[in-house]
């Protein structure tokens, strides 16, 4: 739960559209996409506070 008075920032990707007769092979495309574009997201939104999320497991 953030401060009273902090800053955030809302940040969205483009739609991703899924069809309800999607094969196993394009919900697997699907998802590799929702992936990829959440991560660059979180870069983007890590990157407006100049804040940088280091990894402890590597």
């Amino acid at each position: 739960m953030p401060y009273p008075f902090s800053k955030g920032v809302f940040i969205c990707g483009a739609p991703i559209v899924v069809n309800r007769e999607s094969t196993e092979q394009e919900l697997e495309q699907k998802r590799l996409i929702l992936q990829k574009s959440l991560i660059e997201i979180t870069e983007r939104a890590d990157d407006y506070f100049k804040v940088k999320i280091y990894d402890c497991n590597s």
